[in-house]
């Protein structure tokens, strides 16, 4: 069972699956560099 098993709903963050957070291997967790802790996808600017 990968990390990415899941569906991503459309417009969730690909890199934190929506949750606005992700933990690394061996630190504590973090907001998502990604979406800044938005849990939703970037917008292309």
């Amino acid at each position: 069972m990968g990390l990415h098993d899941k569906k991503l709903e459309q417009g969730e963050c690909p890199y934190c699956e929506g949750k606005g957070y992700h933990q690394p291997p061996l630190t504590v967790t973090e907001t998502c560099p990604d979406c800044h802790g938005t849990g939703e996808k970037r917008q292309a600017s």
